[in-house]
């Protein structure tokens, strides 16, 4: 349950310009804790991959254009693991830290002080994988280009 003001009280406070690009997708009150479900517009979350792939050298078989991007590959086990990532350590850690005393204020304000505040990555291994995808195709194109 949740009103359509304290929904645009929470996006005006948690959805920032570029470069954070960080969008609320759902805030309600389920079972007595508000969830919010953030997620990075979408250039935003490629280029988040792209320096993540760019600090890890990415997964084992990063460099291998025969290599196999489906479900139980290294690439989808290391794209399950920063969907895991960010959840866990980055909205559900950071971002709901940097503003958890202002949507405490927020719920307090519409009538629910003391609600518990959840923050949750709306992303899976298959909703990252087209990004993968074409972060690895262009990883490859600059692998075979010539040198010099």
């Amino acid at each position: 349950m949740i009103t359509p003001e304290i929904l645009q009280a929470v996006k005006d406070l948690v959805q920032t310009p570029p470069p954070a690009g960080v969008r609320v997708d759902r805030f309600e009150i389920v079972d007595e804790v508000a969830e919010l479900s953030l997620s990075f517009r979408a250039d935003v979350l490629e280029s988040v991959l792209a320096s993540e792939l760019a600090a890890t050298g990415g997964p084992a078989d990063w460099d291998d254009p025969r290599a196999p991007m489906d479900e139980g590959s290294p690439t989808w086990a290391y794209a399950g693991g920063i969907a895991a990532l960010l959840h866990h350590g980055y909205f559900n850690q950071t971002i709901l830290a940097q503003h958890e005393a202002a949507l405490q204020q927020i719920l307090t304000e519409h009538g629910h002080p003391g609600t518990p505040v959840t923050a949750t990555a709306t992303y899976t291994a298959a909703e990252l994988m087209p990004h993968y995808r074409k972060l690895k195709a262009e990883h490859l194109e600059q692998l075979s280009a010539p040198q010099g």
